[in-house]
């Protein structure tokens, strides 16, 4: 009798959740790719209806809802590091003299 599938915990899924998230950002940030704030809310979206609608993710009820979850809010964070990337000055300001 062969043992059952481990799935990786909510914690590892998070750790690998932000490596990948931020190696994909910078590679479509490379690329030239930009976000705007409605892809922000639709790529999620449309993420989460691909994985539970169409791949037949709620025929596994919890567990297949909390993937098809999951799989939404990796494609927000990636985009919303991109967004990050693009908006928002990653340099530190001049320090004052004390």
């Amino acid at each position: 009798m062969s043992s059952p599938e481990q799935t990786p915990s909510l914690r590892d899924r998070f750790q690998a959740l932000n490596t990948a998230s931020s190696r994909d950002a910078e590679t479509l940030a490379a690329s030239g790719q930009q976000v705007t704030w409605w892809q922000l809310v639709a790529i999620p979206l449309l993420t989460f209806l691909c994985v539970y609608g169409r791949h037949g993710s709620w025929r596994r009820g919890i567990p297949g809802l909390i993937h098809a979850l999951f799989a939404s809010y990796e494609a927000f964070v990636r985009y919303a590091k991109l967004w990050e990337h693009q908006h928002v000055r990653t340099t530190m300001p001049p320090q004052t003299p004390s």
